[in-house]
């Protein structure tokens, strides 16, 4: 089971990675789970993914005796990895989304705005 949570955690970071980097964009063009929010499940997909690294490497260094403080290293960032995760469903604070996002944002309020639709 820590092999399949290892390959699902790197594949969401890259995939997050890549978002954050801009590189993929077109997650952004999904709608939220709550109507009229905007989420970013893109940006959390990094967040999940370290978790879904972390968690395995938790238990592991558990079941081979490490201190209890180095498996806490490794689950606090998984849990706090994880809400972030679920949390970008449905909103994400403005200091964790890149420039990029932003300006996206930004530019699509404008056009709103321009059309009258705001």
């Amino acid at each position: 089971m820590g092999s399949v949570a290892i390959a699902a955690g790197a594949a969401m970071a890259f995939a997050g990675w890549r978002a954050y980097s801009g590189r993929w964009r077109r997650w952004l063009a999904y709608g939220g789970l709550i109507p009229k929010v905007r989420s970013y499940p893109g940006l959390g997909l990094l967040y999940g993914g370290i978790s879904f690294l972390l968690a395995p490497a938790a238990v592991w260094a558990a079941g081979a005796g490490a201190p209890k403080a180095a498996v806490a290293a490794l689950v606090l960032p998984a849990i706090a990895g994880m809400l972030i995760w679920l949390l970008s469903h449905a909103w994400l604070p403005r200091f964790m989304r890149p420039e990029w996002v932003r300006a996206t944002e930004q530019n699509e309020e404008l056009y709103a705005r321009h059309r009258g639709d705001v």
